[in-house]
């Protein structure tokens, strides 16, 4: 059987067959993903890249090859993913850049395509290295060149330049100082290597089916690497820590520059796609900077700034449960690193212009435009795809997962969670909770999750543990400006007037529904500090009883731009209760600050046993 031409039909099904493929080898790449940067998710980033294409695919009728490559193109530029990801949307952008308005194409034809899409490919990297997916790309496209001057016949031409492309695959062995030293090919480099062998299951036996009962013809063994252990735990962490990534839209957008503009930010930097649409790949310690800096070429949306080290930690030595938070969990961010704890970004809307709560704007940035006189301002829950994201990464490497969300009746973010969490196929592998607190209170509670899952508990163990410890729970935030709370609704008519004709101040709570509540009032905005120790005594002497003798209190303390109050309050704290460590000091998240407004104080406390509401 020859194949004389490619069309529309036959570009749908091969990319289809070779994105299933891909799917059923995530684990396995995963686990020898040590370039560019250690952080075991090159396997996750390929297939979301090409299941955002396959599922476009899979909606669009049988057309041209034209209109079937831009299918492909536009939705794995959307879905990119990654580094890898980023790379593989580059080249099929190019490809669809060439087979533009063809209906159907020879080999010869083809070949051309691909040997420019493979050019534009490479320059989409600021430093492109090789010995790696772009190393097999441009190998193969030779192949394809070479055996398509000799056959018109695309069955022979992908059959034979498969070889081609596995032993380019294997000279990556050698080709990085990284990979020779874990013993391992690429791991973007085998996931096309994992597409082509898919496409080449699909025309030789003319159907999509499980591969795994019926493996690619002339697939080996050698690029299992059944014999090596997993490369990750002696791995070197990234020079930078953060994956970030975004997507630009504008009419005439000038790649370079934007590359260029990038420069000094970071590595790894990938800018993929055409003059309306890219998508902009970096490693950087700095996300909040470069969306900044992207701002300045055109609107900036999908923003992603993925944690590469505690993905490295979690790949090198995986717990049986990982925990992860939504970042209304203000946990100290050193304790949050080296607890493995996970975070999904809530959205600030300023202006009606969407930022990632920490990870796309500064504390700088925020303040100062909470400051601006008429500016509009308020959270969003995280997107589904962002808790499916955050759910991907921790059970790549965990048996099961807690996600320990932000209070349910404050916010639709826990809700989300929980949907997201049912909508998987595992999901039983996800337990949810509510912590029924915000801020400083929910961070105690995540401190505990995350050192019991240190410790090897189970999903079912650190729940339990999270109810124990709710009743004995005790947040208080103390309010000096009542902007905020006005604004929100929370303090509003003759209440806010009265209390600011007074001078009085609230300290709000969170109560054992998870509803904010009033834990009392102070007088004067300078008073909080006293306000707030004055009501923990009260919250732990209970009904009378003495302090003395009592355990000591394990306490965190927040602000909101109000560092040196923090620290004063750190220092009443310690003289007035013994304290089972000093407490940390964090900035609140936006999710408080935007109604406590900035000078906030709050303090968390987890009361000695018996202690409860």
């Amino acid at each position: 059987m020859q194949i004389t031409y490619m069309n529309g039909k036959r570009l749908k099904r091969a990319l289809l067959a070779g994105a299933l493929r891909l799917g059923e080898n995530v684990p396995h790449l995963n686990r020898i993903n040590v370039f560019p940067v250690p952080d075991g998710d090159t396997g996750t980033n390929m297939a979301g890249t090409v299941q955002a294409m396959a599922s476009a695919l899979h909606a669009s009728p049988a057309i041209s090859l034209g209109e079937t490559a831009r299918t492909a193109a536009d939705s794995a530029l959307m879905g990119a993913k990654g580094n890898s990801g980023a790379i593989l949307a580059q080249f099929f952008q190019g490809l669809a850049e060439e087979l533009e308005r063809k209906v159907r194409v020879s080999t010869r034809d083809f070949a051309d395509a691909v040997g420019k899409a493979v050019a534009r490919t490479y320059g989409a990297l600021s430093k492109p290295r090789e010995g790696t997916l772009l190393t097999v790309l441009k190998d193969w496209g030779h192949a394809v060149h070479r055996v398509a001057e000799r056959t018109d016949d695309f069955l022979e031409l992908l059959k034979t330049t498969l070889h081609d492309a596995r032993a380019s695959l294997e000279r990556t062995r050698d080709m990085l100082p990284e990979l020779k030293k874990a013993g391992v090919v690429d791991a973007g480099a085998l996931g096309w290597v994992h597409i082509l062998e898919g496409i080449v299951h699909y025309i030789t036996h003319g159907r999509l089916r499980e591969f795994r009962d019926s493996p690619p013809e002339g697939f080996s063994e050698t690029y299992e690497e059944s014999h090596v252990e997993s490369p990750l735990a002696d791995s070197e962490p990234s020079a930078f820590r953060f994956c970030t990534e975004c997507l630009l839209e504008g009419s005439a957008l000038d790649l370079e520059a934007v590359r260029r503009g990038l420069e000094g930010l970071g590595d790894s930097i990938v800018v993929a796609g055409s003059a309306r649409k890219a998508k902009v790949h970096l490693h950087t310690d700095t996300p909040a900077r470069a969306f900044r800096v992207l701002e300045g070429f055109a609107t900036v949306t999908g923003q992603k700034a993925d944690d590469m080290e505690l993905q490295r930690r979690l790949a090198a030595d995986p717990p049986r449960c990982a925990v992860f938070v939504d970042s209304a969990c203000d946990l100290p961010e050193e304790e949050r690193l080296a607890l493995r704890v996970e975070r999904v970004p809530l959205t600030i809307v300023m202006d009606g212009v969407n930022y990632l709560d920490r990870d796309g704007l500064s504390s700088e940035d925020f303040y100062a435009r909470q400051r601006t006189p008429g500016i509009a301002l308020s959270t969003s829950q995280p997107s589904d795809a962002a808790f499916r994201r955050k759910a991907d990464t921790v059970l790549a490497s965990a048996r099961e997962a807690v996600y320990l969300g932000l209070s349910g009746p404050l916010s639709g973010t826990l809700e989300a969670g929980r949907r997201t969490a049912a909508a998987r196929p595992d999901s039983g592998r996800i337990r949810v909770v509510d912590s029924r607190s915000i801020s400083v209170g929910y961070a105690l509670l995540a401190r505990k999750a995350g050192e019991a899952a240190a410790a090897g508990a189970s999903a079912e163990e650190i729940g339990t543990l999270v109810e124990s410890l709710k009743p004995r729970l005790r947040l208080l935030v103390a309010v000096p400006d009542l902007s905020g709370l006005i604004r929100s609704g929370r303090l509003h008519g003759m209440k806010g007037l009265a209390a600011r004709a007074f001078g009085l101040r609230p300290v709000i709570t969170v109560n054992e529904e998870g509803r904010a509540d009033s834990a009392g009032m102070y007088v004067g905005a300078a008073n909080g500090r006293a306000a707030l120790v004055r009501m923990l005594r009260k919250a732990v002497s209970g009904a009378g009883a003495p302090e003395t003798g009592s355990a000591p209190l394990e306490i965190l303390v927040g602000h909101a731009d109000s560092r040196a109050e923090a620290e004063a309050l750190v220092r009443d704290l310690g003289a007035a209760f013994e304290l089972s460590r000093e407490p940390d000091i964090v900035e609140v998240s936006p999710a408080l600050a935007l109604h406590a407004g900035p000078g906030a104080l709050a303090l968390a406390a987890l009361l000695p046993v018996g202690r409860v509401r």
